[in-house]
Order: structure tokens, then sequence, then C-alpha cells
């Protein structure tokens, strides 16, 4: 069965669901919250852990204030996906009969201060797994959010929040609490409120990392109507201005597992055959990159293309791109991809018309894996007519 007939199938057998913002919420989360879209029950909800040292507490009011920041997170992706073509698709969420979001309190076996930024994941990560041996199903997917109080003490406080770790590392991401993390202070222009515009964009982005997502940026044409990327800059705009995914992260998220409607028994990330490449070209026609790839064994082709270096967190600027595909594939699985890469749509870190560029074509599967392929070119020798020598096909490598 194809991936969209199926999640239409399983939509039919799991109705909606539109829950009503919990009373217990502050009246600004209820204000906020009230233009709330419907959200499909997810098969695999993502795991959400507040972890603690063995000598500190949670934040004050931590459950309460934290449910309001997730609904608010889990409704802006819902949204998002809604605008990009995948109505009412989110990640799920385990939640309580009083309408919060079941946070697992996991506590560590260390002072809190060895959970620091720069090395306490490894640790955190090999104690929530124990946590996940000992408490059978609770761990409902591969995917994980874990949520640390701050540090306190000459650096760091409630008003100057940080110390832990802070960032996503493969389908695990971190983020943090404080006293302030409250949707009390959305859109205030107010140390409070400027805070919270940190890290609640802070989180909502290594969230995305933890989904599957890279960095992106949008087009020209797409920023200009719709603001920052989440997935760009958009840690810095989110709940103050205006902030969206790109097209490109929400095809990635369509086959991310936590956002797998109920009923959707997908292997998700379980080995399979590997993407095949039986045809590709890539043509400068004047005004725009035109890639043309035949491949099976995949649902959605995208691509970023930026300037170098290309390492990790250099790629912020990267913009994104998707491909139509064929109706349908052929009888061997194969189907033709095409994607149009306007040099205008191009910001102007990447439209300089010289030196080097990539391109980095993104093949997802149905499971969700994902293979990176990456092709460099001169911009500055472009010719129209140009056909652009890619890298081998056997250069994909998995994960990205």
């Amino acid at each position: 069965m194809k991936t969209t007939t199926l999640i239409a199938a399983v939509s039919m057998l799991f109705p909606l669901v539109q829950a009503a913002v919990p009373a217990h919420f502050s009246d600004r989360a209820k204000e906020i919250l009230a233009d709330s879209v419907a959200v499909q029950p997810a098969e695999h909800p993502l795991n959400i852990v507040y972890f603690l040292g063995n000598d500190n507490e949670p934040a004050a009011d931590y459950e309460r204030r934290l449910s309001e920041i997730m609904h608010y997170v889990q409704q802006f992706y819902a949204k998002e996906m809604t605008r990009n073509g995948y109505p009412n698709r989110s990640f799920g969420m385990q939640m309580l009969e009083n309408g919060n979001v079941k946070l697992h309190l996991v506590r560590g076996k260390r002072p809190h201060r060895e959970y620091a930024y720069g090395t306490g994941h490894g640790k955190c990560l090999e104690e929530i797994r124990e946590y996940a041996a000992a408490h059978a199903n609770t761990i409902c997917s591969d995917h994980l959010l874990v949520i640390m109080p701050t540090f306190h003490d000459e650096e760091y406080n409630d008003l100057q929040p940080g110390g832990v770790p802070f960032y996503g590392l493969g389908r695990n991401c971190f983020a943090l609490d404080y006293a302030h993390f409250d949707l009390r202070h959305l859109g205030q222009n107010t140390h409070e409120g400027r805070l919270l515009t940190k890290w609640l964009g802070g989180l909502a982005h290594e969230l995305g990392h933890g989904l599957n997502l890279p960095h992106n940026e949008g087009t020209v044409t797409d920023m200009a109507a719709m603001g920052t990327p989440l997935m760009g800059a958009g840690n810095y705009t989110l709940g103050m201005k205006p902030t969206y995914l790109t097209q490109n992260s929400a095809m990635l998220l369509d086959r991310c597992q936590v956002f797998a409607p109920a009923g959707d028994k997908t292997a998700f990330y379980a080995e399979c055959p590997r993407p095949e490449v039986q045809a590709a070209s890539l043509r400068y026609t004047g005004t725009a990159l035109e890639l043309t790839v035949r491949c099976n064994n995949t649902t959605h082709v995208t691509a970023l293309v930026q300037a170098p270096p290309y390492a990790v967190n250099q790629d912020y600027e990267a913009v994104a791109f998707c491909a139509t595909p064929e109706a349908a594939a052929d009888a061997a699985g194969y189907r033709t991809y095409t994607l149009t890469m306007p040099l205008s749509e191009l910001t102007a870190r990447q439209n300089t018309g010289k030196g080097e560029q990539g391109i980095d074509v993104l093949f997802t599967q149905p499971n969700g894996l994902r293979y990176r392929w990456r092709t460099t070119y001169d911009s500055a020798s472009l010719k129209p007519g140009d056909e652009i020598p890619l890298s081998k096909p056997e250069s994909m490598w998995q994960g990205y």
C-alpha cells in the first residue's frame, strides 16, 4: 500500500482529536492555544524526560509550564505540517488524565553538575536507558526529548539559564527548564519575554533535529512571505516574529516515526534496501539548476544548496528545495523526480556567482531512513545548457 493511501486509511479509522485546553492552564496559555487545530493520534509518541541530578529538584510548577509549552510546540508543527500539505500531523505526546503532558521524571546517579553541557549527555542517556529497562512499555518510540533544569551558580540562574546540554544528537535532543520558562511571557518585550523566545525557539529547533531535521534556509520568496525557517535561525524568532517550517522539513517529518498516525505499522528505521539511482542529470538552464533523478525505495527527494564549509553548524543557510515526482512508479519501483532550483531563490550567501557551491540531494525512504548525496559545482563557470557532473551514487551515505 502506498504511504499516502495508508495515511488516508488510518485517518478514517482513528478520528482527529481536538482536546480542550485544560482548565488549570494559565489564562495566557488558554488565549494562545484557543485556535488549536486537531492532531491525529500517534502510533509512537515522543518520549519526554525531565532529568535531574541526585542533588537538585525540578523548577517550580514545571508540569504545568512544560505542558503548556509542549502543547504550543506541537501546535506549531501541526499548523505548519497542515500548511505544507500534511493535514493535522504533528509529533504525538503521552498525556495524563488532567491534560498535562506525561513527563518521565528520571533522577540520575550523579550530582547535577556532572551532567554539564559539554559531556553530560552521554551519562544522561545511559541512565535513561536504565530507566527504560526498569519501566517496561514507558518508552514508546525511538525519539527522546530530555529537559534539565538550569544550573544555579555564579554564571547561571533563572534569569540567565544555562549549563546543561542543549542540542540535538541523532534521535535524541536536549533542552533546559527554568522558573520563568512560561507561556505567560510569550511575545513580551521584557527580559523574561526575550528569554522565552530564545529558549522556546531553541527547544523547538533542537527538537527538530531530534525528529530527523537538518538545518535549512528558506527560498527568497518564502522568507519574504513567511519569515524565518525554524531550522534556520527560527530558534531566535519563534513566538516573537513570523517563523515557519520549510516544505523540505515537512517532507522529512512525513516519514518520522513520532509523526506516524495511529494504525501506521511501518517498521520505522529498520534496515532495508537503500535507494538505487537508475539515472540522474543536473543541468543549468541560465536561470535555474534542474536536477532529474530516477530512483527506487524512496518517498521524498529534496535538496539543500549551500556554500562551503559543509560542517555541522555551518549549514544554517542551506537553501531548501523539493522535487516533484512522477505520478506513479514503474513495475520495478523506479520513479522520476524533477527538482528545479532557481538561482534567484538562493539567498545572498549562496547566490554570489563565484566559487564552489554544494548540492545535497536528500532521499527519504518510506520507513524514515535517510540518505544524502552531495555534488559540488563552480558557480562562476556556469553557462546556459551546461551539464554539471554528478558524484557517483555510491557516495551516498545514510543519515544526516
